[in-house]
């Protein structure tokens, strides 16, 4: 598979939550070009969303009006995908076995990690594939449909998008490099430049060089085992967190294997696959890790170390001095993310193409597109009142 294809395999791969059996008759939350988005579709889609929001950043579904704006962006991404899939078939694209065949093999390569022990398992991988599947109300049949219709699509946006889509070279790889030094060395003259030309670019440019700041700076590889603590837990469970970690460190004092003691011990699951290694920038890490990984040795293993989170003990593996990053050091790596920015772009467009064409009729409400239009009326109400008081003295 080409890198182009990986690309494409990865902004439009079918998430297995996304799915549910269509009902006749079953309601529609938009229509576009007369065929619906089915209600039960979009309900899935969302919940799995929310499902990865809930694991990994929770803090977003606390906003104001969060699942309503998750709701616009998922249904949004359901009309463009029924808008490439009724494009395709225009098109007269046509899906083979093989490629399906190849699409179902790499869905079900992400079941290969067994999520209960965090260990590879990859003859288990079919069983809980077939058990996302159940969980969904699908079909082995069903699903690929589904897949077939996605494999259909992404075999059209590859064909348009390689039309107009401009290859890299390494000039334009240079080009971002100086401007991701320019604002490492904060050359107010290039970055008001970049800004006059195109503020969307300088963010980007600004996001690069903080990820930049921080690959050149000074690295420690440290084993972690984690006891988790909550604000709604009891002094008295605290309490047993902070014994046990004591209990964990003199184990390992007394020559229990540290990768073993992550194995019995640690409550991150998901570091489990890598035996509890992780890699801490400085500075990044909160302060109380961060203080004990940069000033012990490598190999010498800390006491518990307490942070708003929970118990901490840490090993230190590995120590990499901050360092100078050269533009030959990052050249593919930006090559990328550049080649990445232009295929997004070229979807944009493309999308935006397809849906100044279509039929689109949105039937699903959103509270938050009720209080964004309150809140228009109001500012409008005002701007009206603020040019009469001045008309009114006038007159006076």
């Amino acid at each position: 598979m080409t890198k182009t294809n990986k690309l494409l395999v990865a902004l439009f791969a079918v998430a297995l939550s996304v799915g549910a059996q269509a009902k006749v008759m079953e309601s529609s939350v938009a229509t576009v070009n007369g065929k619906p988005v089915l209600a039960s579709e979009y309900d899935a889609y969302l919940q799995s969303v929310i499902e990865q929001y809930q694991a990994a950043a929770p803090q977003v579904l606390d906003r104001p009006y969060a699942k309503d704006i998750l709701g616009k962006e998922v249904l949004q991404d359901l009309i463009s995908k029924e808008l490439i899939y009724q494009a395709a078939q225009e098109a007269k694209i046509t899906v083979k076995d093989s490629e399906l065949d190849e699409g179902l093999n790499e869905i079900k390569s992400r079941f290969i990690v067994d999520e209960k022990t965090g260990q590879q398992d990859p003859k288990g991988a079919d069983k809980r594939f077939n058990e996302a599947l159940k969980k969904q109300g699908m079909t082995l049949k069903t699903y690929k449909a589904k897949l077939s219709k996605e494999i259909a699509s992404r075999k059209l946006l590859e064909q348009e998008l390689q039309k107009t889509i401009k290859p890299v070279e390494e000039a334009d790889a240079k080009a971002l490099y100086d401007n991701v030094q320019a604002v490492l060395k904060n050359n107010t003259k290039k970055i008001k430049e970049m800004e006059k030309a195109d503020p969307q670019h300088l963010k980007e440019v600004q996001a690069i060089a903080a990820k930049l700041q921080q690959l050149s700076a000074e690295q420690v590889r440290v084993g972690h085992i984690y006891l988790a603590t909550t604000k709604d837990m009891s002094a008295a469970d605290v309490a047993k967190k902070a014994e046990l970690a004591k209990k964990i460190k003199k184990e390992i004092d007394n020559g229990m294997d540290f990768s073993t003691a992550v194995k019995n011990y640690t409550e991150d699951q998901q570091a489990l696959a890598s035996g509890g290694d992780m890699i801490l920038i400085k500075g990044i890490a909160p302060k109380e890790i961060d203080a004990k990984a940069f000033t012990l040795a490598v190999g010498k293993v800390s006491d518990p170390i307490k942070t708003d989170v929970g118990y901490h003990i840490i090993k230190v593996k590995e120590k990499r001095a901050a360092r100078t990053i050269a533009f030959d050091d990052i050249k593919n790596d930006l090559g990328q993310y550049i080649a990445q920015t232009r295929v997004l772009e070229a979807q944009a467009k493309y999308l935006s193409s397809l849906a100044d064409k279509a039929d689109i009729k949105v039937t699903k409400e959103f509270e938050v597109d009720k209080v964004l239009a309150e809140e228009a009326a109001k500012q409008q109400a005002a701007t009206k009142e603020e040019v009469k008081q001045p008309q009114a003295k006038q007159m006076k």
